[in-house]
């Protein structure tokens, strides 16, 4: 049979079923006459598939994270892998399907969650190709404005087109999302040792751009430039500070530093390829995560993820700074980081989670890392055990009805045989938490517990190759040598209003300048250093803090916020308090 290819048969198979094509290829497979032509009709067919196959990221820090939470916690929607981040928007138009699906079934929403819900259809509405929105009747605050008798006159056509975004542009196949970003924001600082009154301000801006080139091909790039001032007196230089990356003070009044995400993905079906400069967060506790965290600041890289409905598989190669201090501009020295991670949901109330990741430096490409299916922890020590490696264990239960239950283990080294000792090579973290959505049936009412535990000389390595970026972990924002309790309440008044009350309570055993109790990141353990590392042996250091948050969004992403928040430290027996209230705006930040 000879294979004949021509404009009818290729159009013909633009059409024809999946079942008719298989067939057709079984035939000529049979007929062992395997044709570059065969090879083009499977790129051709591969790409045949309705819809974005691909779509950016939606932002860590959106509140449509916290929605999809409470939903699956309550049983509208299970077997959400959710905590592989940053989600697509196509990952979130899924779920809301499947939330949609739920409600039809018979689910009920209270108010708030469905004018949420609508919010997100027209939030996510090129994703839901209108699957969702035809007998949707939310009508957005910037639609209501432009539509006012008064403004719509004067309301420029081409500024919130799409009742959406500032600017957007879209044609067949591309589609182009254009907004500002801006924020400000000040704070006020009262210590009981001082008379003053310390105040601090921070002024964003910077802009957005996102969209589809092709349903294939993907991107977004956040920009942001960023100045605080202030009361206090800044170091002159080029240096870093804690979450930030570099940071620039021509004058001990204020400081300037910027940052930028940006990247370009493509798709075909469940198969995406990243590459860019962004942030991933890996594990599923709150306030930090162990393995993978959004605690540093972005990096570039290089990411692949496989998706299916019950597994995600992720893995990436990314390029790091092994920061070192330096007056005058000069390239910072480059480290290395793979990892992967895979994240299943055997059953409907059970979803577990495994990561490995590994820093290493002196070269800039690593065959064995390069492999997303090899295990790291053997590949290490076949290279002679040169490296920083982590490896994370993540599981969630959500059985019963409005509660989860969730833990993360890291493992940074760990022998067996010598568990329970204090030995210093024993280094391990843990996180366990607990979920209450609405409890005793108080609509809208959140409670979270959360517990970390992080052993000494966790995240430290000899041959300097900490578990940083820009001289910031990693993982958990909390020091090695510490644990930290948490308890959240939220309270979602509307849709645009809420109140979130926290306490925590950090401990911390500190090095000193003599001895090395495994407290400090960029100290690793050296030849004279006690090997029994007990935990929070050193300086006591303990921070307790008491805050209320009311946030309050005006119209989409312009959000109003005010914190108020007393902490208690305490340091050595020396004792200090103080007060603060901090009141920001913000539009798409």
């Amino acid at each position: 049979m000879k294979f004949i290819w021509n404009l009818d048969f290729v159009a013909w198979n633009f059409v024809v079923s999946w079942d008719l094509v298989l067939q057709r290829i079984r035939l000529l497979m049979q007929n062992k006459k395997i044709s570059t032509n065969l090879i083009l009709l499977f790129f051709v067919l591969l790409l045949q598939q309705n819809g974005f196959t691909q779509s950016p990221y939606v932002p860590l820090n959106h509140w449509a994270y916290d929605f999809l939470e409470r939903m699956e916690t309550k049983h509208a929607v299970r077997s959400v892998l959710n905590h592989t981040k940053p989600l697509s928007r196509k990952e979130f138009a899924d779920y809301l399907k499947r939330i949609k699906k739920s409600i039809d079934d018979g689910f009920v929403l209270n108010n708030v969650e469905l004018e949420q819900f609508d919010f997100l259809e027209l939030e996510f509405r090129e994703e839901l190709q209108n699957t969702l929105s035809d007998d949707s009747n939310y009508r957005s605050r910037i639609q209501k404005l432009k539509e006012h008798k008064t403004i719509k006159k004067y309301f420029p056509s081409f500024l919130y087109k799409n009742n959406r975004n500032f600017v957007s542009w879209q044609d067949q196949q591309i589609k182009i999302f254009f907004d500002p970003v801006c924020r400000y924001k000040m704070s006020y600082s009262k210590v009981d040792s001082k008379n003053q009154t310390e105040k601090a301000f921070h002024f964003t801006n910077g802009f957005q751009v996102w969209g589809y080139l092709t349903k294939y091909l993907g991107f977004f790039v956040n920009v942001r430039d960023n100045k605080e001032w202030g009361d206090k007196k800044y170091q002159l230089g080029n240096y870093t500070l804690p979450g930030l990356g570099f940071v620039r003070a021509t004058s001990p009044d204020f400081i300037y530093h910027d940052e930028t995400e940006a990247y370009i993905k493509f798709g075909i079906k469940n198969f995406h390829l990243i590459y860019g400069k962004f942030k991933n967060y890996w594990g599923n506790g709150k306030t930090g995560s162990l393995i993978l965290s959004d605690n540093a600041t972005s990096y570039d890289q290089i990411k692949f993820e496989y998706a299916h409905r019950k597994f995600k598989f992720t893995s990436i190669y990314a390029f790091l700074i092994d920061y070192r201090y330096h007056i005058l501009d000069r390239l910072q020295q480059k480290k290395y980081m793979a990892g992967h991670r895979l994240e299943i949901a055997p059953w409907h109330w059970l979803t577990l989670g495994i990561s490995e990741t590994v820093i290493f430096k002196g070269r800039s490409f690593e065959p064995a890392y390069l492999n997303p299916v090899m295990f790291f922890r053997s590949a290490e020590h076949y290279l002679g055990s040169p490296d920083n490696m982590m490896m994370g264990f993540d599981l969630k239960y959500t059985g019963i009805r409005n509660i989860k239950l969730y833990g993360e283990l890291l493992i940074d080294d760990i022998m067996t045989g010598k568990l329970g000792s204090g030995w210093y090579g024993n280094k391990y973290a843990l996180l366990g938490g607990i979920f209450f959505a609405e409890p005793f049936n108080f609509n809208n009412f959140d409670v979270r517990i959360e517990y970390v535990r992080i052993r000494p000389y966790v995240y430290t390595h000899e041959n300097s190759v900490q578990y940083t970026h820009y001289n910031s972990s990693l993982g958990h924002w909390i020091d090695p040598n510490s644990d930290l309790l948490t308890v959240l309440m939220k309270y979602q008044l509307t849709m645009r209003l809420s109140v979130a009350g926290s306490y925590c309570y950090l401990r911390h055993g500190a090095n000193s300048n003599e001895v090395n109790y495994g407290g400090d990141i960029d100290r690793y353990f050296g030849l004279f250093d006690d090997i029994s590392a007990a935990f929070l042996e050193g300086i006591k250091e303990s921070k307790q803090h008491i805050g209320v948050n009311v946030s309050y969004e005006i119209m989409r992403n312009l959000f109003f916020k005010f914190n108020l928040y007393k902490e208690f430290s305490e340091k050595n027996n020396y004792k200090k308090n103080s007060i603060s209230c901090l009141g920001s705006w913000g539009i798409n930040y």
